[in-house]
C-alpha cells in the first residue's frame, strides 16, 4: 500500500490522491507517465519530488522518513512493507490514569516471540530492545502507552507508531480491544476472558504483597493483549488497503 500512496506529498489530499489513482496506481506507474499526468504543473513538481524520494527511502528501509511524512491517520499504509520489523506492545501500570502512574510490566512481541519486561527485574532493557524495530503497533498507545513510556524512557527510539484503534474505527469497529476481538471472533482463554485493566492493577498489588501466582496471571493477561494485536493489525491493513484500492475485502481468520 505504501507504493500506492501519494497523500504524503504536499498539496495532496484524499480527493487529489484518487485523481492520481485514476491515472496511475503506484509510484512506478506515476513516474512512467509523469509527463502525461493530468495535474497542475506546480503540484506535479511536488508529487514527483516526493515520489522519487519515497522510492529511495523505502529501498533504504528508512522508516523515519515515512513516520515524518505520512499523515498520522495514514501510517497504517507503511505496515505491509515493514511488517517484519514491527513490534507489538502493551503496558500495564500502577493505575488507570497515566499521569503519575508507573509501569509495572510491558509485553513485547515481534509476531513470533513474546517477552515480558517486569518492573524491578528487567524493565530497563526495553528501550534498547525496541531499537531492533521500525514500526510499533499499540491499541490506544497514542493516549496511554506512549506518553508513559516516553516519560519513563526519554531515550525511546523514534519508531513509526500505528495506534490500531484508529484504523479499526475507520472500519466501523469502535470500543476497546476486547470488544473488537469478540466482534471479530478472536477468543481468549476462559481464565482470561473476564479480566480488565482494573484487574491488572489489582494483580500487580497482590504480586507486591508476595503473590507470585498473581504475577503469572498478569503476564498471561498482558500477553493476550499483545499477541492479539498482530492478527487485528493484519486484518485492518488488508481491509483498509482493499477499501482504498477498490478490491475485495479480506477473509477473517
Amino acid at each position: 500500500m505504501l507504493r500506492n500512496t501519494f497523500v504524503h506529498a504536499p498539496g495532496v489530499g484524499y480527493v487529489t490522491e484518487r485523481r492520481i489513482w485514476r491515472q496511475a496506481r503506484t509510484w512506478e506507474a506515476y513516474l512512467a507517465k509523469e509527463d502525461r499526468m493530468r495535474i497542475s504543473p506546480r503540484l506535479k513538481e511536488r508529487v514527483s519530488r516526493v515520489v522519487r524520494e519515497s522510492d529511495r527511502r523505502l529501498a533504504a528501509r528508512d522508516h523515519r522518513f515515512f513516520a515524518a511524512w505520512l499523515p498520522t491517520a495514514e501510517r497504517w499504509r507503511a505496515y505491509g512493507d515493514f511488517r517484519d520489523d514491527t513490534a507489538y506492545l502493551d503496558i500495564e501500570t500502577t493505575g488507570l490514569n497515566w499521569s503519575g502512574d508507573l509501569i509495572t510490566l510491558v509485553g513485547l512481541s515481534d509476531g513470533r516471540r513474546f517477552r515480558t519486561y517486569i518492573r524491578g527485574v528487567d524493565l530497563d532493557e526495553l528501550a534498547s530492545d525496541l531499537r531492533r524495530f521500525k514500526v510499533l503497533v499499540t491499541f490506544n498507545g497514542t493516549h496511554f502507552d506512549l506518553p508513559i513510556l516516553r516519560n519513563a524512557f526519554p531515550s525511546l527510539p523514534p519508531l513509526l507508531h500505528v495506534d490500531l484503534q484508529y484504523p479499526m474505527r475507520r472500519l466501523g469497529h469502535r470500543g476497546g480491544l476486547k470488544r473488537i476481538e469478540r466482534r471479530l471472533g478472536l477468543e481468549r482463554p476462559d481464565d482470561l476472558k473476564g479480566l480488565t485493566g482494573s484487574d491488572a492493577v489489582k494483580l500487580w498489588r497482590r504480586y507486591e504483597r508476595g503473590d507470585d501466582d498473581a504475577l503469572d496471571a498478569l503476564i498471561g493477561y498482558n500477553r493476550q493483549d499483545v499477541e492479539n494485536l498482530r492478527p487485528l493489525m493484519d486484518y485492518a491493513y488488508e481491509a483498509l488497503r482493499s477499501r482504498c484500492l477498490g478490491e475485495s475485502p479480506p477473509n477473517l481468520w
